[in-house]
């Protein structure tokens, strides 16, 4: 089951195609909370980035592409509830830092 709080959060966190870089939109999380605390969310939301950060990838000979694929998939197996929009958004942040 989806979550969607958590994946639109998780977006507006990031940027959402707002930034040219992925952002720590803190209010834009807090605009996000409906039925969960705003600070619970954050929480989360923190988390969930800090945990596709730490995805281990094996970078020889794959690509700075291939890398976040292999993050994206990790994180989609990992969290099952988080929409598409929110793994793209994680994919891109993780190939950002990673670049």
């Amino acid at each position: 089951m989806e979550d969607r709080e958590l994946s639109q959060a998780i977006v507006a966190f990031l940027g959402d195609g707002r930034t040219a870089v992925p952002a720590n939109d803190e209010a834009a999380v807090v605009a996000c909370a409906g039925e969960t605390d705003p600070t619970v969310l954050l929480g989360k939301v923190r988390a969930i980035v800090g945990e596709c950060l730490s995805v281990p990838i094996e970078w020889s000979g794959i690509s700075l592409g291939e890398g976040g694929d292999l993050a994206r998939r990790a994180m989609s197996r990992r969290h099952p509830e988080l929409t598409a929009e929110a793994l793209d958004e994680l994919r891109w942040m993780f190939t950002y830092n990673w670049r």
